[in-house]
């Protein structure tokens, strides 16, 4: 287990006790308790589910009980922080410094697939360019074709490090590909997932204003959906998804151009309390 692999602490502690059960299949919430010196015997399950948060005495006894070196603390510490935190640019600039120390650990030099391609939007772009033009190396026609385009020496970085990550690789006659289609995102780093999906929904702002409707789609809805219904949207908008990658891997004719799909679904109120 790798501290710096996590964007949520509750993840980390959940992967924490499922190790110490592994080691002693007689381990349990109750002797974790009594090892931090919790009266509560389910504290820490509750603070996995998110019913509870952790005080800095917490934190400090998670530490003990889990035997964190001081560099390994001071990083749960900060993901604690950035968890809790409600202000939005305090939160950002929390995790900021967890990127930060993440970069500098050894997570960064063994792992950097994971640590930096879901860093940047551009490697997505660039990779997916790759996938659509015929590329040899020519790193200003492949910065000027993406929206918005890229400085042909930012170009030539982001394929030099996708070919080191084995993500993309270069034939005998000099034409770049991708060796898979689809990369799926680890579930340990999924708020790190969640600031190149902010970065996306910010970037079709400039469409809806500069792009005429036939050459772009963005639609909203305000609906009253009772629980039911909301369920059956989400399971909807799933397979809609499932859909489009079906389309897209089994489509047969040549890629003419990238384009970006965002679905967005929601809230915007609390729940009513009418039976």
């Amino acid at each position: 287990m790798n501290i710096y692999e996590y964007d949520d602490f509750r993840l980390y502690l959940r992967d924490c006790y499922k190790k110490k059960c592994r080691e002693d299949p007689a381990y349990s919430y109750r002797k974790f308790a009594a090892d931090a010196s919790f009266t509560n015997p389910g504290f820490l399950n509750d603070v996995i589910r998110g019913r509870r948060k952790l005080s800095r005495e917490a934190v400090e006894k998670m530490v003990r009980v889990f035997a964190l070196s001081e560099i390994e603390a001071e990083f749960f510490r900060l993901l604690v922080s950035y968890r809790q935190e409600k202000n939005e640019e305090q939160q950002q600039e929390l995790y900021r410094k967890i990127l930060f120390r993440r970069n500098r650990s050894s997570f960064a030099r063994l792992n950097p697939v994971l640590n930096k391609y879901y860093q940047d939007f551009r490697y997505s772009l660039i990779r997916t360019a790759i996938m659509t033009i015929d590329f040899k190396g020519d790193y200003e026609e492949l910065g000027r074709f993406t929206i918005p385009p890229i400085p042909s020496a930012q170009v030539k970085k982001y394929v030099r490090d996708l070919c080191e990550w084995g993500m993309i690789t270069q034939q005998q006659d000099g034409r770049y590909t991708v060796t898979d289609r689809v990369v799926e995102p680890p579930e340990k780093l999924r708020d790190q997932v969640k600031q190149i999906n902010r970065e996306w929904i910010i970037q079709a702002i400039e469409p809806l204003m500069k792009l005429p409707a036939d050459k772009r789609h963005i639609s909203s809805m305000l609906i009253s959906v009772s629980k039911e219904t909301r369920r059956k949207i989400l399971e909807r908008i799933e397979s809609f998804r499932e859909e489009i990658w079906g389309l897209v891997n089994n489509d047969p004719a040549a890629a003419e151009a990238i384009m970006l799909l965002n679905i967005q679904y929601i809230p915007k109120s609390k729940r009513s309390e009418r039976i």
